[in-house]
């Protein structure tokens, strides 16, 4: 999972979206649509979960839309860019339920998208 380090805006807060240059912000991977990430605002330490809503190309960059979800804490934004491997007892840590949760998006989005280029023939 990425972790996003950007200030967040009153405007952002509000609305809970906010759009993110790849290039400034330094990922090291680009993002897919209905991937979860942790949102990382400097100015106060807060942390968020986020989810990419939309992805934007442009010649020198990718913006992509993220739609902010809960605050979380320290502790568990770690937890969420821990890797992820299997539990030995055989639990589901909260990481790997987003995991299937963003799995589950992205199939679903894709499905979505099939569905409609199959409508339009």
């Amino acid at each position: 999972m990425e972790r996003v380090v950007v200030g967040l805006s009153p405007f952002s807060r509000r609305s809970r979206s906010l759009a993110v240059s790849h290039v400034a912000s330094g990922l090291s991977r680009g993002l897919e649509p209905g991937e979860y990430v942790v949102v990382h605002d400097p100015a106060d330490g807060a942390d968020f979960t986020a989810t990419v809503a939309d992805i934007h190309f442009e010649l020198e960059d990718t913006v992509y839309r993220l739609e902010l979800g809960t605050r979380i804490t320290a502790d568990e934004a770690a937890e969420w860019l821990a890797p992820s491997g299997p539990d030995d007892d055989g639990h589901v840590s909260a990481r790997q339920l987003m995991d299937l949760l963003g799995e589950l998006r992205r199939r679903e989005r894709a499905l979505q998208e099939f569905l409609g280029e199959t409508a339009r023939r």
